[in-house]
């Protein structure tokens, strides 16, 4: 299933297949290790417009929900 980071539940996983929007987010997010073809699992997502909480390479991190609307993901099986 294709979809966005802000729209998955706590502990999905997911594989990152497309950012959406100009250079400066996709610099911003693979500054923060954010790339193409990257598993990471959703954590925590922030109520009331907190940020979603992700593991991705071993390291947790928030992400504002503008920024996670942008990166569409593939939902992974749960295992």
């Amino acid at each position: 299933m294709i979809t966005t980071l802000e729209k998955l539940k706590q502990g999905m996983p997911a594989v990152v297949k497309k950012v959406h929007g100009g250079h400066k987010i996709r610099q911003r997010l693979g500054g923060l290790g954010i790339h193409v073809d990257d598993s990471l699992t959703v954590l925590r997502t922030g109520f009331l417009g907190g940020p979603v909480l992700i593991e991705i390479h071993g390291t947790e991190m928030g992400i504002g929900h503008g920024m996670a609307e942008k990166i569409e993901v593939e939902v992974m099986e749960e295992k």
